[in-house]
């Protein structure tokens, strides 16, 4: 899979993380002790947004993600979500 320029990919399994980057700085989120998905995507998108990622795109037909993301995007230093 070829991952375009600036863009990157985190998954996680169990508790590791991983990631399409290189970036050592994951730290932060592995482990990830969250048992619910949704919300490791929001430690996921805040995380990205940290890291300087000034739009955050969370794709799903969850309707809890939905309400969660809505939740938290005022929080995050991000200017779209």
């Amino acid at each position: 899979m070829e991952i375009p320029d600036g863009k990157e990919i985190y998954a996680t399994h169990g508790e590791t993380v991983m990631t399409s980057s290189n970036r050592a700085e994951i730290n932060s989120l592995s482990p990830c002790s969250r048992e619910d998905a949704d919300t490791r995507i929001m430690a996921h998108a805040f995380d990205a947004s940290l890291k300087g990622h000034r739009r955050v795109k969370i794709r799903t037909n969850d309707t809890d993600v939905v309400v969660l993301a809505i939740s938290v995007a005022n929080t995050l230093p991000a200017d779209k979500m």
